[in-house]
């Protein structure tokens, strides 16, 4: 996909209800000709959201609820998704929630940062491959974070020293290592895959990580827009813009091994 300021077609946005999300949301309005938004909540409780997206562009908009929690929702909001969009022409994961105070695992026996950051992300993507054509993009939107603790995927729920910045720094690596992987993968089909770091901004997540920092969070939607159509090879990771190198762990054989085994492990009753 190379940079344009043209339309996008088909997008489908996690995440898109809050933060980033939100501004990436209403931002796609004026460029995707279709745009599928994701997001936790009851349709009702997120219809001024849905309102303020409709205004900024003529971009047909729908709506479909999940709770990246339970896995058997992604699988629901797959179906949901290829019923309104059986072509996507862009893919953009945004959803994530900070560590949580205490360790939490989910419904499926996965720790709860882990699961809605990185795990979820992959099942949805695996279940919309088929919507997908050369010239699609993925975007994943992870984290410098990542750096601040080394993947250990030995311990992928933090049984041992959980914390909440470690929770989601490893979360966003896991994340950052499939899609570096998922990038491999989808190679040969044309579809391409990009990594963002979107910056730090003034989100409800940031704030639970990190306290009342950051710039506006339509600064980190504009990164994310960048990813989505900057001339880079697949398998690309930005930061401020500019394709970098990821944290060493995150794309070495042993790890790349280690996810693949936790991937087929937890995602494989779906």
């Amino acid at each position: 996909m190379s940079p344009c300021a043209g339309p996008l077609g088909t997008v489908v946005l996690t995440g898109a209800t809050s933060g980033i999300g939100e501004a990436a949301a209403r931002r796609l309005a004026s460029r995707a000709t279709r745009l599928v938004l994701l997001g936790p909540e009851p349709p009702d409780d997120v219809a001024d959201v849905l309102a303020g997206v409709r205004r900024g562009g003529p971009a047909e908009v729908h709506y479909v609820g999940a709770d990246f929690t339970r896995l058997r929702e992604v699988v629901a909001a797959a179906r949901r998704v290829r019923a309104v969009a059986p072509r996507i022409d862009l893919l953009v994961h945004d959803a994530a929630v900070p560590g949580s105070p205490e360790r939490v695992l989910t419904e499926d026996g996965s720790e709860r940062t882990l699961q809605v950051d990185a795990l979820a992300p992959a099942l949805l993507t695996r279940l919309l491959v088929p919507a997908l054509h050369p010239g699609s993009r993925v975007v994943a939107v992870a984290s410098s974070a990542h750096r601040v603790e080394p993947l250990d995927l030995d311990d992928p729920d933090l049984v041992r020293g959980y914390a909440p910045v470690t929770a989601y720094a490893r979360a966003k690596g896991a994340m950052l290592a499939w899609a570096l992987a998922l990038a491999d993968e989808l190679r040969p089909s044309g579809v391409d895959v990009v990594a963002v770091c979107p910056g730090l901004n003034a989100t409800a997540l940031s704030a639970a990580l990190a306290g009342p920092v950051g710039g506006s969070p339509d600064r980190g939607a504009r990164r994310v827009l960048h990813a989505a159509t900057a001339d880079v090879p697949s398998g690309s990771y930005l930061e401020d813009d500019r394709v970098v190198p990821p944290a060493g762990d995150v794309t070495s054989a042993a790890t790349r091994e280690c996810l693949a085994a936790l991937l087929w492990t937890r995602l494989r009753p779906f």
